[in-house]
């Protein structure tokens, strides 16, 4: 189980990281970025792309 949480948390984290080097705010080669905690990761993608109310 501790393998899949595991998984789990660095796909999620390359997901955040990707999308935030898309949409042009971080370069790839920024180190920093990848050295983000997951929580940090999600604070800074809620930033950037804020959920629309229907």
């Amino acid at each position: 189980m501790t393998n899949r949480l595991r998984k789990g948390v660095e796909t999620l984290k390359l997901f955040y990281i990707n999308r935030l080097i898309e949409s042009g705010l971080y370069q790839a080669s920024d180190h920093s970025l990848h050295s983000l905690t997951l929580s940090e990761l999600q604070s800074i993608f809620k930033k950037t792309f804020p959920r629309k109310n229907n």
